[in-house]
């Protein structure tokens, strides 16, 4: 009963550590979908093709244009969305959508644009994104090992 009870401490102490790490330090994830192509690859339909990012728990209230991050989606509490910062609050854009407009980005918040003009959703449809909502910033690409790389914080044309 004694050994039992040992083993049952040792894996509840160490699923403890292992959640208090990915929700503090941060975790891998998956890329799925094509808005960040070139940058990142989810497209593919066989997850061993697709992109893995380290996500950062990091500094994700003081991100700066360049910076990938992943946020849940403003219009989707289900979804979470990978997207590059290009505008910080205080800062103006004009959207692609309506390039006659001026958008201020408020207090708190960030303009986030997928790479890939051609398949993004992101705050040229929902606006500016709460930074409420970041939850990681892609800092590394680990898997495939043929693409391990630190992201660059500027936008590859």
């Amino acid at each position: 009963m004694v050994g039992t009870a040992r083993k049952l401490v040792r894996i509840t102490v160490g699923g403890c550590a292992v959640f208090t790490f990915f929700d503090c330090i941060g975790h891998p994830a998956q890329v799925i979908g094509n808005s960040m192509q070139p940058t990142l690859e989810g497209g593919d339909a066989r997850w061993w093709k697709r992109d893995f990012v380290w996500l950062s728990k990091w500094d994700l209230y003081k991100c700066s244009p360049g910076a990938i991050l992943t946020f849940i989606s403003p219009r989707d509490k289900d979804a979470v969305h990978i997207k590059r910062v290009t505008a910080c609050e205080n800062q103006q854009v004009r959207p692609t959508t309506h390039p006659e407009w001026l958008t201020d980005i408020p207090k708190g918040h960030y303009w986030m644009e997928g790479d890939n003009p051609q398949h993004r959703h992101d705050s040229n449809v929902y606006g500016p994104v709460s930074a409420a909502l970041v939850k990681g910033r892609a800092t590394h690409i680990i898997w495939p090992p043929e693409r391990w790389q630190r992201l660059s914080s500027k936008k590859i044309d």
